[in-house]
């Protein structure tokens, strides 16, 4: 059947539930709902929202563990012409607060438990599912019931659609403005590069508020496909998810490489029946090559892609992996996607036309419009190129580091602002990451620097590994000025809620008196 081209991401759930009604299209919480219900409870909770005062433009705060209300909510803020704003539920009151005083939302879709932790003084006007003190109207769910259903507000391509929030480098949050052409763009290019179509059962791992979960919030309606809740708390329990994917015929997988690693390690793959899985997508950290032979040896049946792209412009390069890759192989991150050119430039700026290192620069139809509410941000992020006729090209900054081989493929190399100097030498902290991450037995990993008489520190997770072991893997892989003057194991890495390690709060972990006695010298 020909796909209609929706030209909104508001239009996806009413196009996919006119050409396949009764095809499933979410499965969560117990329940999998059809196009057409899917498509009906997000338009009932969209024309509620606007009945209560919410207007184009307007941003609606959607928080709350990875479930159906929540996927629901997320399209009924487009529904209702305004800008989706999915927010940490795991936040501390601090950071949503700032969130909120940033994004100043008119409404707020809440579970029970995040309202019960959000902050008094960060009022909304409208609130669903849980009330706040502050909110004037609060829709219950009989409200939404009772409202009934009407189209969708129309806008243009180029307004706003979603905000992706992070905290920023400053601790300061920076809100990624996509629009409906730049969000709907990477659904069409991610459904054409990974040949996505209406039999495809695709796992929602990550949660709302990071930027991989568009995967599946938008491609898979624009295909028609099924998108499988993967519950937050379940990814505690590598087990029950393999169990789970096996059970929905899952055929599509995306996720940082931290988890598949915890798939590795304790997901029983070896005992389900995983054939229908056909794509294993990664992105957002160095995947050692160690690990991901295993991962592909326990899952011949599907294929694995590097994705990479910083949330400021979804996705923009691919690598798709032919085999295996050998010992200590760096993971590519590929050739640029269609519709997207790429720039190398040096530290002074100049372009560097042929193979070599520099600071990867993006030109892509999936870029984000800016920083909501931080012009000084968006000025920082882009470079302008005037062109024939006083028009303008922009190039986003990604901040990382790639090399470029002779035949244009591109590998991570680590970021602009993690490049420090140790002893008057330059040192790439990721650089430290991969080669420690590699070791057998190590599920986790993180580089810090700290100011003391041993300033380059490896922190390694692992419930067992040899101090001597991991003495021999940075000897044999490092220059011996970047080797870390010592090693820590820890039995756990502090994570984000996407699930990858945090290096920033990694380095807190060398305050415990645990860490302090694990510590060996290299």
């Amino acid at each position: 059947m020909t796909r209609r081209r929706s030209h909104l991401l508001s239009h996806l759930l009413a196009d996919a539930a006119a050409r396949q009604a009764d095809g499933d299209a979410l499965v969560g919480d117990g329940v999998t709902l059809d196009h057409e219900t899917l498509a009906s409870r997000v338009a009932r909770l969209g024309t509620a929202l606007r009945t209560a005062g919410v207007e184009p433009g307007d941003r609606v705060v959607v928080s709350g563990p990875k479930s159906v209300g929540t996927f629901v909510a997320m399209h009924a803020a487009l529904h209702a012409g305004a800008i989706a704003a999915p927010v940490d539920p795991f936040a501390p009151e601090a950071v949503v607060r700032d969130v909120i005083r940033l994004l100043a939302p008119t409404a707020a879709v809440l579970a029970p438990t995040t309202a019960a932790g959000w902050p008094a003084d960060a009022e909304v006007t409208v609130t669903v599912g849980a009330p706040l003190p502050g909110s004037r109207i609060h829709l219950s769910e009989a409200d939404v019931e009772a409202i009934g259903a009407d189209g969708p507000v129309d806008r243009l391509g180029d307004d706003p659609a979603y905000v992706i929030t992070t905290s920023g480098s400053t601790g300061r949050p920076k809100s990624i403005v996509h629009t409906h052409a730049s969000g709907l763009r990477y659904a069409e290019l991610a459904s054409e590069c990974y040949e996505l179509h209406a039999g495809d059962r695709m796992a929602n791992v990550a949660p709302f508020h990071f930027d991989q979960s568009t995967f599946e919030l938008y491609a898979a309606p624009l295909v028609g496909a099924a998108a499988v809740l993967v519950p937050d708390v379940l990814l505690r329990f590598p087990a029950n998810v393999s169990e789970l994917l096996e059970r929905e015929r899952v055929t599509t997988w995306y996720s940082v490489p931290t988890i598949l690693r915890q798939l590795v390690e304790r997901g029983a793959l070896d005992r389900r029946d995983l054939s229908a899985l056909r794509w294993v997508l990664f992105g957002g950290e160095v995947f050692p090559a160690a690990p991901l032979r295993r991962l592909m040896e326990m899952l011949p049946a599907a294929r694995l892609s590097n994705v990479y792209g910083p949330a400021e412009v979804n996705q923009c390069t691919f690598h798709h992996l032919d085999g295996p890759p050998a010992s200590g192989d760096a993971i590519p991150i590929g050739r640029p996607w269609a519709d997207t050119e790429v720039r190398l430039v040096d530290v002074d700026g100049s372009e560097l036309p042929g193979s070599g290192r520099g600071e990867l620069l993006v030109r892509t139809s999936t870029a984000m419009a800016g920083y909501w509410g931080r012009p000084d941000l968006t000025e920082q992020a882009f470079l302008v190129e005037p062109t024939a006729g006083d028009l303008h090209r922009r190039w986003y900054r990604t901040g990382d580091v790639v090399d470029r081989d002779g035949a244009g493929v591109l590998t991570f190399v680590g970021r602009v602002d993690r490049q420090v100097k140790v002893r008057g030498v330059r040192v790439e902290l990721e650089a430290i990451e991969s080669v420690l991450g590699a070791i057998d037995g190590v599920t986790g990993s993180a580089a810090v620097v700290v100011d003391d008489d041993a300033p380059l520190v490896g922190i390694v997770e692992a419930a067992t590994v040899d101090e001597a072991v991991v003495r021999d893997a940075l000897r044999e892989a490092l220059p011996p000025a970047v080797i870390p003057d010592r090693v820590v194991i820890v039995a756990e890495l502090p994570r984000t809620t996407s699930g990858k390690v945090d290096s920033g709060r990694a380095a807190a972990l060398l305050a415990t008196p645990d860490a302090a006695e694990s510590g060996a010298t290299v």
